[in-house]
């Protein structure tokens, strides 16, 4: 791993575990084991570094978002890989979760505006494959598609975000309860979009 590499974990890990006020940049440095003044070589300031930790963050699904889509062929089928990739991203490490959910209470303002201009156009157009398959009748009629998006964007996040604390709640083998606990999160979503509906 790069240093630049090696400061965006460090800092992703102890901005999602201690809040980006409660870290200091020397803190970062020292985990890194660089001096503070090569860390600001790559990153002028603290602003700057935790820009850099959400760039990386959402730059993943710019990058990821035309491939999965490309890949599969069929709307239902392009939505699963989707989600599934949703859910991996973020539980192969936790504290990506976990700093979205914190700068999401910390800073709303900033997030607000990077998710109208990040996340806003992976939903509509996810939107659309969706629609398209509520013409085709495998999804019902009464789906908001965006809403349903989001919701789906938020239980992943949150979902995962609260992972290590309330997998202790599951009975059962340690080893086996994350497993548990994302498989049920992916059945509760494709369960809720491909249900029947009562007329």
């Amino acid at each position: 791993m790069d240093v630049r590499a090696h400061i965006l974990a460090v800092a992703t890990r102890r901005f999602a575990r201690h809040g980006f006020d409660s870290t200091s940049l020397q803190e970062i440095a020292d985990e890194v084991g660089v001096k503070k003044p090569s860390l600001l070589h790559h990153f002028p300031s603290k602003n700057d570094l935790l820009r850099g930790v959400l760039d990386k963050l959402f730059d993943h699904w710019t990058e990821s978002l035309p491939r999965l889509l490309e890949a599969v062929t069929s709307g239902r089928g392009r939505f699963d890989a989707i989600t599934v990739e949703l859910v991996h991203f973020f539980s192969e490490d936790p504290d990506r979760a976990r700093l979205v959910v914190r700068e999401l209470m910390d800073r709303p303002e900033q997030m607000r505006n990077r998710l109208s201009q990040t996340l806003t156009p992976w939903v509509t157009l996810i939107a659309d494959y969706i629609r398209k398959s509520q013409e085709a009748g495998y999804v019902p009629k009464d789906v908001d598609p965006e809403a349903y998006i989001v919701h789906v964007v938020t239980l992943a996040v949150s979902g995962i975000a609260a992972l290590p604390v309330v997998t202790h709640a599951l009975p059962g083998e340690r080893d086996k309860v994350s497993e548990r606990y994302l498989g049920e999160m992916l059945r509760i979503v494709k369960a809720s979009l491909l249900a029947k509906r009562s007329t």
